[in-house]
């Protein structure tokens, strides 16, 4: 593989953190019982359903663990659709908390997700993706989680730099939605909050 140029770095830290830029289509909300909302519809692990393209060739999958006040969160990138070839897996703890209803994405509700620490795996051996990606100066084995909290690690910056993330949270038809990140730049502060949503989760198991 040809070596990647430093344009071709930042497209993908581009696209990995932020998405691509079209929202999915999203039915309209289902309300339940009061019953129902009684507890948080929330709750549960929560998988992609399938491989979600990303642009720029790249690919993710996501999963996400909700507790009450609690939160996991594992994004693997691929560089095909397959999910065959895997660079990468980032993994963030933290709380949460679900913040009232959305005054712009209809049938959303706020959330912030906070981080309390957070990892990555290298899974690739390939030295021009590692380099491309800047991940060769993290000192990462590959298959063996790093905790990167403290120093952060090429574009997956510290906890210092974005301790905290605002999205949305939608429950549609046994779907879940978070909100698809900007374009450019990053959900650390209340303005940066998405304005869409993207690809659906559906529960796992």
């Amino acid at each position: 593989m040809k070596k990647m140029s430093q344009l071709m770095i930042v497209i993908l830290a581009i696209g990995i953190l932020s998405g691509c830029q079209n929202a999915a289509t999203i039915p309209q909300d289902t309300p339940g019982s009061d019953e129902e909302k009684m507890v948080s519809p929330y709750i549960g692990a929560w998988e992609s359903v399938s491989a979600e393209n990303l642009g720029n060739g790249t690919f993710g999958t996501r999963y996400f663990n909700l507790t009450e006040g609690e939160w996991e969160v594992k994004f693997t990138l691929y560089l095909d659709s397959t999910l065959q070839m895997p660079v990468f897996e980032f993994r963030g703890v933290g709380g949460y908390e679900v913040q009232g209803q959305s005054q712009i994405v209809d049938g959303a509700e706020n959330a912030l997700f906070k981080f309390d620490n957070k990892y990555v795996t290298l899974l690739t051996d390939n030295p021009d993706v590692i380099n491309g990606f800047g991940f060769g100066s993290c000192n990462l084995e590959q298959g063996k989680a790093q905790d990167i909290t403290e120093d952060g690690c090429s574009f997956l910056v510290s906890k210092s730099v974005c301790g905290q993330e605002y999205d949305l949270l939608k429950l549609d038809n046994g779907l879940l939605y978070f909100g698809m990140r900007p374009a450019e730049g990053d959900m650390c502060a209340e303005e940066r909050r998405p304005t869409a949503l993207f690809y659906p989760l559906k529960r796992k198991g």
